[in-house]
């Protein structure tokens, strides 16, 4: 049978540094030139209604006293909420909910989402995951509590917890990026508002396997870089939880959970955005898949699965062509080392 292959432009990001400028108009990271994010609709939602092709409910339990319920989340008003309810019959007394992206997405991406925290002592979450307990992806871009019963965690109401874990046959990899909004610009409106007494924008950006740029209210608001390469693709998460420790922040009051003037997160909405080459779309960007390595690269970068002849462009993150040449028939080898650390785009033709 004879086929017929079309001719595409494939971008792939192959190292970075954070040199982008946030973009507070469009509310996402300033593309480099040739470069524009295009939005993922299944990862975007404005929450006018429950869409079932979108979010799921996935009841698995942290550990006591949480209990996932599925009637404790939902939307309403324009809403998404999880709300925190008291079943003082059982061990798992912390009624609360989780919902939880049905599509996946990697690097490179940007995702962020308007939420008010509830007033109890709980994590508030906004995350990415794929995995389980001993081989996983996570990137955590909240885990915030605005009120924390413990007495040691004072900055809680203003820090915004964030960190990533790479998890591999039980061996884990984590660091934070924790950002306090007191540190906020001083024109910015959400400078030293608690996360329980207005809305913020939470945002991460990953453009590469391992760099994780966190973004609060337009702002880049902490950094974190894995020491092992993402390769799985996540899932967005909303939860509410709590537990007995001080770096939560302590155990939930009883008293609170019913109490529906503090007990509920609201997620106003999420965006989530693919950063392809201008003029492809994210189902074209997605055609092919091109194998790299090293990510990043130091002195040698390895190209496979291209057809012979095919050009290879290197341009920095203003567009500027650096480096050009054509693949070999298996593995093309191209030396880096004279370039300067840095975001680098490799255009396949």
């Amino acid at each position: 049978m004879k086929t017929t292959t079309h001719s595409k432009n494939y971008s792939v990001i192959i190292v970075m540094l954070c040199l982008f400028m946030f973009n507070i108009a469009n509310a996402q990271p300033k593309p480099p030139t040739g470069f524009e994010w295009k939005e993922v609709p299944e990862l975007t939602d404005e929450f006018n209604r429950w869409d079932r092709s979108k979010w799921q409910k996935p009841l698995w339990n942290y550990g006591v006293p949480v209990q996932m319920i599925a009637r404790n989340s939902g939307v309403t008003d324009g809403k998404l909420w999880i709300k925190s309810s008291l079943d003082n019959s059982s061990q798992r007394w912390f009624q609360t909910s989780r919902v939880m992206s049905n599509a996946q997405i990697k690097f490179p991406f940007y995702t962020e989402s308007k939420i008010l925290n509830s007033n109890i002592s709980a994590y508030n979450t906004f995350w990415l995951n794929n995995g389980n307990i001993n081989n996983r992806d996570e990137i955590d871009v909240i885990e915030n509590n605005s009120n924390p019963s413990c007495g040691c965690q004072p900055n809680f109401p203003w820090q915004m917890n964030s960190q990533y874990f790479h998890v591999v046959n039980g061996d884990t990899k984590r660091n934070t990026g924790n950002f306090d909004n007191r540190k906020l610009p001083a024109n910015n409106p959400g400078r030293g508002v608690r996360w329980n007494q207005g809305y913020h924008v939470f945002g991460v950006l990953m453009l590469d396997s391992r760099n994780i740029q966190f973004y609060l209210d337009g702002v880049p608001a902490g950094k974190v870089r894995s020491a092992r390469d993402f390769t799985r693709n996540m899932n967005i998460i909303w939860d509410l939880w709590t537990a007995d420790f001080s770096w939560l922040g302590g155990l939930a009051r009883k008293n609170n959970l019913n109490n529906d003037a503090i007990n509920t997160m609201y997620v106003d909405w999420v965006h989530t955005y693919k950063l392809v080459e201008a003029g492809l779309s994210v189902e074209e960007d997605n055609l092919k898949t091109i194998s790299m390595y090293p990510s990043p690269a130091k002195d040698i970068l390895n190209i496979k699965e291209l057809e012979e002849n095919t050009d290879i462009l290197i341009y920095d993150y203003t567009g500027r062509r650096l480096l050009e040449t054509k693949a070999n028939a298996n593995i093309t080898t191209i030396n880096v080392s004279n370039l300067p650390t840095g975001a680098y785009f490799v255009k396949v033709e």
